[in-house]
């Protein structure tokens, strides 16, 4: 039922122009690869807010829309819906009604019928539903399942002054968010720690011999050392070797992610491939 789903969103959000067509495509393109919810998909790619993607929903589906932000915590509710679940899903119980008969349920999206299934057989109740954004979702679930704050993170968009929730970045969580390089090792976790151009920290050092693979090394080193010509592999680690393959797996998905990116930029005319080519060259 995932391709019904899907197209059923992404039809919303084309007629309500809050995407067009190609760029519809290219966020199908991006679901194929890496999985996922397609509305959260055009809010990483920076096509549309979480809430004007919220707002298209309700609209498109005549459904209501709830806000999470300060909601009450009913614990009745949130023991009918499996936490793990609730991340993968992007659900979040909101409250009880009718003596527990009824359970008021925020989605993502209202489209996945096999997930409102899944919850009403496990929870035992009527299942009402309410829009909410993938944002919203994702910090309710940290307060009232995990008992945390959200922190504030960067998210690719449009609009780089806006907050994870969709405001203004705020004094103390402007300064927090994470960056990770192709294998997932976090590389930068705050502004503070990006070093300007030019600065001390970034003065030419002199040149570190090859690394040696082993404990420690990184998936980056590894594929250094393999472009250096280096140590062979039977010296490796079974452990590096799959941190390696991690790599080439995920430079394999970014290549096609890439290519689907520079095709929508052709086919909308903001890429001349004589310009492109060029770049290539230098």
């Amino acid at each position: 039922m995932a391709a019904p789903s899907r197209n059923r969103i992404g039809e919303i959000l084309v007629k309500a122009r809050v995407i067009d067509d190609l760029q519809l495509r290219s966020a199908l393109a991006s679901q194929d690869q890496w999985g996922g919810r397609l509305s959260r998909i055009v809010a990483d790619l920076g096509l549309a807010t979480d809430e004007t993607i919220a707002e298209a929903i309700c609209q498109g589906l005549g459904m209501q829309r709830v806000q999470l932000g300060n909601i009450t915590r009913d614990a009745g509710a949130l023991a009918r819906v499996d936490v793990t679940l609730a991340e993968q899903k992007g659900i979040f119980p909101v409250g009880l009604k009718d003596n527990g008969k009824t359970l008021v349920l925020a989605m993502a999206d209202p489209t996945d019928l096999s997930t409102l299934d899944q919850v009403a057989a496990k929870s035992r109740a009527r299942v009402v539903v309410m829009v909410a954004s993938e944002r919203e979702i994702e910090h309710a679930i940290l307060r009232h399942y995990r008992n945390q704050e959200p922190v504030s993170s960067t998210r690719f968009s449009g609009s780089p002054s806006q907050s994870s929730s969709g405001g203004e970045f705020d004094e103390q969580g402007e300064d927090e968010f994470k960056v990770v390089d192709m294998s997932g090792k976090t590389v930068v976790k705050r502004i503070a720690d990006i070093v300007p151009p030019g600065s001390p920290a970034t003065a030419p050092a002199e040149k570190p011999g090859p690394p040696v693979p082993g404990a420690g090394a990184s998936a980056g080193d590894i594929l250094d050392e393999i472009l250096a010509g280096g140590t062979p592999k039977s010296e490796w680690t079974e452990e590096d070797l799959q941190r390696l393959n991690t790599v080439q797996q995920n430079q394999e998905k970014s290549s096609k992610i890439l290519r689907a990116l520079l095709e929508l930029l052709l086919e909308k005319g903001q890429l001349q491939q004589k310009e492109l080519a060029a770049r290539m060259r230098l």
